[in-house]
């Protein structure tokens, strides 16, 4: 009896720290994004109604090299100069192409200004240029829906894409459909 309770108990302290470690998530190098979700708020501010959509798509990425600073820290900050300069197509990371339902399909919506876009750039995710696994959630704001501008009940849906530092592009993936002004 005291043998198997001395080897019952070794066994159990084996068996804890065995399910302890965890094998870190082997990824590839190029980023890949889901679709999570797209949060709604809507308001209304001096009779126009307003929406405010945040888009959510869950990534992973094999390398952790994820991620653009929005403002820059210096003259030589390396996420301002080529190919991440205002210039270049590399500027931002983070791409979302509004699409308009029309009768069953979706076409692209036609901005009146060919500039406006609704891409931006989301912070670097790692504090250091080492490799490292990431996995986690991008949240991504988008302001620009007002009814004066889209028609209540408009329904459109975002195609969106991201790029790494290395300009590996993402997958790319569609959100759900979105009812413009019925939000909370």
């Amino acid at each position: 009896m005291k043998y198997l309770l001395k080897y019952s108990a070794a066994l159990l302290l084996l068996a804890l720290l065995v399910s302890g470690c965890r094998e870190e998530p082997n990824y590839p190098d190029e980023p890949a994004i889901t679709f999570d979700r797209v949060d709604q708020y809507t308001y209304t501010k001096n009779r126009i109604t307003f929406d405010s959509l945040v888009v959510v798509v869950d990534f992973t990425d094999g390398d952790g090299n994820l991620g653009l600073r929005r403002t820059p820290t210096g003259n030589s900050d390396p996420d301002f100069q080529p190919p991440f300069d205002q210039s270049s197509p590399y500027f931002n990371n983070f791409f979302a192409n509004l699409q308009i339902k029309r009768g069953s399909i979706y076409v692209p919506y036609p901005f009146p200004v060919a500039s406006l876009n609704l891409n931006g750039r989301f912070p670097r995710l790692s504090n250091d240029d080492q490799d490292e696994t990431l996995e986690g959630e991008i949240r991504y704001t988008l302001t620009n829906f007002s009814n004066d501008i889209f028609d209540p009940r408009d329904t459109v849906r975002f195609e969106i894409y991201i790029y790494d530092r290395a300009l590996n592009k993402s997958n790319v993936v569609y959100s759900d459909d979105v009812v413009l002004f019925q939000g909370e």
